[in-house]
């Protein structure tokens, strides 16, 4: 694959994470265009994500307006009362179920190595599904801008960051939170769009997994 291919490819990884971690936030108005985004790249990678798209395109066009949804995300995802989906990764991998545990701390350590700090204008913690899927796409903007940049080296290194984050993160509690919301979700919005970011997550697992082999055995 040239690598006109390759940035083309990447690119679409990048459009997705970045529109699934703006769907993991409060809706905006934006939203039918995010998921037209969202569509379109999951289609150029022939990702199998892209079949559940309908159903939430189907809702936002005919059973759902913006403040429902707002109101959906507000109890599935912040509470007060109850958190039926928990959006941070250390509350399905610490064994106390809490907020802000070694998980989340490894996280913020992993984003301040490439230069981030989170809390500068970031509410949400370290390990809350939006600011996982953003780092990724960060990390393959920057894989991208090796590849531009003719440095093979560095972009195989910003993809080993991408497999080992994939790997000790969202790859260890995304299967658990999709769950709960597709468990707990009133509408086939949501309930689509975690069974979007179950698939698609472990699609990326299965192709950074390929990646290494192949540069492992050239």
């Amino acid at each position: 694959m040239d690598s006109e291919n390759i940035v083309s490819q990447e690119t679409a990884r990048q459009n997705i994470y970045k529109s699934l971690a703006n769907f993991y936030r409060l809706p905006e108005e934006s939203i039918l265009t995010n998921l037209d985004t969202l569509s379109e790249q999951l289609s150029n990678l022939n990702s199998e994500a892209a079949s559940y798209i309908s159903c939430m395109q189907t809702e936002l066009d005919e059973n759902c307006d913006l403040e429902m949804l707002r109101i959906e995300y507000t109890r599935l995802f912040i509470g007060p009362y109850s958190l039926p989906a928990a959006p941070y990764g250390s509350v399905y991998t610490e064994n106390e179920r809490k907020v802000m545990g070694d998980s989340s701390m490894d996280a913020k350590k992993r984003y301040q190595s490439f230069g981030l700090d989170i809390s500068n204008n970031i509410k949400e913690v370290p390990d809350h599904i939006a600011v996982e899927l953003e780092f990724m796409f960060f990390l393959v903007f920057k894989e991208i801008e090796s590849i531009k940049a003719n440095d093979p080296e560095q972009a195989q290194e910003i993809l080993y960051h991408q497999k080992s984050f994939l790997s000790d993160h969202l790859n260890m509690w995304v299967p658990d939170f999709t769950d709960c919301v597709i468990e707990h979700t009133g509408t086939e919005f949501y309930r689509n769009l975690a069974k979007v970011t179950r698939v698609f997550v472990a699609e990326e697992i299965e192709y950074l997994e390929s990646v290494f082999i192949a540069v492992t055995q050239a």
